[in-house]
């Protein structure tokens, strides 16, 4: 290499070129004492040449940095020729610091230097640079451990650069050891460990990553499961590329959909149910058509036979025929009773309820209908207590008790029914089946609304639920026993009641007895089978009738001036119909004895006999005798 004179850089030039550099020249002695500084030097620092002669330039080191520095300056003692780098806070003159970095060469032993050179420059905006830096990335990393998301960050290998604390919890808890060497891992070796992941599972991660990184796709979604501890939780892996100026990156978040997945089941679930139910509630409402059309036709059957069986002789041929009528009607009526009875589900009506004749009832209905290869017995105790209530809301909540007991014996078993006397005031009814019973988990959960284990077509998980409502609405209490195996037993108590029965004496079964004092009566009914049946009924019983297809004909009668003295009017017809006509009716006659006829005792039924006095509610069919009694009832009135 060319000497300084011979390369053309003479005295002025050497001059020029240490005091226009940025760089600090400096010359030390082997004791650290400056021997030099370039004018950068003042520029940087603001000590001038003078303040400087003679000091140790240790003496401006930050204390934090001084023993690094120390360090290096014998290392460069030590190694003669050798390039030796530090970096340090260096003092400014203003009292600030200003960071260097300085590289020295030891040249002591070189007879025309004798000094060690050092050549350093301010790097603050570099630290600074790398400060911020590490700031970003440790709020990056914050942010990445406080989400809930698993968060994987990806090489072009599939190698994990970086994983967040979500991450590490989920793969500690499913079997990675804690301080688990994440970086430079395999990423699809580690969620097959964690996730136990099946190997179609990884090969549809490897594929989906891969056509991320080729620029194939967008970005790649998978959903799949986890078999964590005691349960199965489901996740939903999202790939997608690191943009940046870097080597191709991926970053892989793992969501916990198994909150979602249930919700959608659930709402799923609710669809289903809904529908069902929707379905029951049209089925209920066409239920209560055919009942109603079902109790005219029984109802004028009903009329004629019982009109002829008391016209003819008693024990007479004729008589016992109509009577076998008579007797087929009253029971085709009390099946379609009890038929309404199990589709209601409010609590309508309260009277004396005597468990033992509803249970007795309920068999009957369930033999014909339900219990196949099940053997169902009772154990009814006597002179059981009576209770109030509504027995079609408690017929339904036993139907429903015995349903449940029925499908939980598919190969048959056997249906117990007990009732017997409870504590102090209190009887107890009893429902027992030897079927599988239930865990507890699913025990835990049986009176849950829309809560069941049938398939989806079995049931809308309402029956348990509707039966404690009921017992709660009849200030009773619910028990539910169950082992899977061992079968379930159900026990619902309710207070008891003072009630007497008073035996009564049925009337003979020919004649009627005196006939009271005759009365016009209006007929209202849109049936042309009921108004054909009951006129004559009616005139059979001495009284006069007036026949009328429609609540708007009977108001136009009245109006006319023609007015009865009982009108019987069926609930449901056309146009007004029953439950229009009656306020109408007692705006303009508030003491005139109705008789409220209807096949289909409903709420709207009851509501209107408790809401207008002077309403009898008469259930279809009834017969001639039951219609006797009414009339007479209200001729008596009439007389006094």
């Amino acid at each position: 290499m060319a000497d300084p004179a011979s390369a053309g850089l003479s005295h002025d030039r050497m001059q020029a070129l240490l005091a226009y550099s940025w760089d600090i020249l400096s010359l030390l002695d082997g004791e650290g004492r400056l021997i030099y500084n370039s004018p950068a030097a003042q520029r940087l620092h603001g000590f001038s040449p003078e303040e400087m002669d003679g000091r140790s330039t240790f003496e401006f080191f930050h204390q934090e940095d001084a023993p690094r520095v120390g360090e290096a300056f014998q290392a460069c003692l030590a190694q003669p020729g050798q390039p030796v780098r530090v970096e340090y806070r260096y003092a400014r003159k203003d009292g600030s610091w200003i960071w260097m970095e300085a590289v020295a060469v030891n040249l002591l032993d070189t007879p025309s230097v004798q000094a060690i050179v050092v050549n350093s420059r301010d790097i603050s905006e570099r630290v600074a640079a790398q400060q911020a830096l590490r700031d970003s990335e440790r709020f990056a990393d914050r942010i990445l451990d406080a989400l809930r998301h698993n968060l994987t960050v990806l090489d072009g290998e599939g190698r994990i650069l970086k994983v967040n604390g979500a991450w590490q919890d989920f793969a500690s808890a499913n079997g990675l050891p804690a301080g688990f060497p994440w970086e430079g891992v395999n990423y699809l070796d580690v969620c097959a460990r964690a996730t136990g992941a099946d190997a179609d599972t990884a090969q549809a991660m490897a594929e989906g990553m891969k056509a991320v990184l080729l620029g194939g796709l967008p970005e790649f979604t998978l959903e799949y499961p986890c078999h964590s501890p005691g349960q199965q939780r489901w996740f939903q892996a999202l790939v997608t590329p690191f943009q940046g100026l870097g080597p191709a990156r991926l970053v892989v978040s793992h969501l916990d959909i198994t909150s979602l997945r249930k919700a959608e089941e659930n709402r799923l679930q609710l669809e289903r149910q809904l529908q069902r139910s929707q379905k029951m509630e049209s089925l209920g409402s066409l239920a209560g058509g055919v009942a109603h059309d079902m109790n005219n036709v029984l109802g004028s059957i009903l009329g004629m036979a019982s009109m002829h069986q008391e016209l003819h002789p008693a024990d007479s041929p004729a008589q016992q025929a109509f009577s076998i009528i008579a007797r087929a009607c009253q029971r085709g009526g009390g099946l379609v009773r009890r038929l309404l009875d199990f589709a209601r589900q409010d609590l309508t009506e309260t009277k004396v309820v005597d468990l033992n004749i509803l249970l007795q009832e309920e068999v009957l209905l369930l033999e014909r209908t339900t219990l196949g290869r099940v053997q169902c017995t009772t154990e009814l105790a006597p002179q059981l207590p009576f209770i109030r209530g509504d027995s079609s809301a408690l017929v339904h909540a036993v139907m429903n008790l015995c349903l449940n007991a029925v499908d939980a014996m598919p190969e048959g078993g056997e249906l117990h029914l007990r009732t017997r006397p409870g504590h102090r005031g209190w009887v107890e009814l009893e429902v027992e089946d030897t079927g599988t019973g239930m865990p507890s988990e699913v025990l835990e959960r049986a009176m849950d609304p829309f809560f069941t284990t049938k398939p989806p077509d079995k049931g809308t998980g309402l029956g348990l639920s509707i039966v404690y409502s009921t017992v709660n609405a009849h200030q009773g209490t619910m028990e539910l026993h169950s082992e899977p195996g061992k079968g379930t037993r159900v026990t619902l108590r309710f207070p008891t009641i003072d009630f007497t029965v008073v035996e009564e004496t049925p009337p003979p079964l020919g004649g009627l007895g005196e006939t009271a004092r005759p009365m016009d009566i209006l007929l209202v009914d849109d049936d042309e089978l009921i108004r054909a049946t009951l006129g004559p009924v009616i005139r059979c019983l001495g009284h006069r009738v007036t026949l009328a297809f429609s609540g708007e004909e009977a108001l136009g009668r009245l109006a006319a001036g023609k007015v009865p003295q009982v009108i019987i009017l069926d609930m449901n017809m056309p146009g007004l119909g029953g439950q229009g006509t009656l306020p109408l009716l007692r705006d303009r006659h508030p003491d005139l004895p109705v008789f409220l006829a209807t096949g289909r005792v409903d709420q709207a039924a009851l509501e209107l006999a408790r809401t207008y006095p002077g309403v009898t509610l008469i259930p279809k069919p009834f017969s001639m005798r039951d219609l006797k009694e009414h009339l007479d009832a209200v001729a008596a009135r009439l007389k006094t």
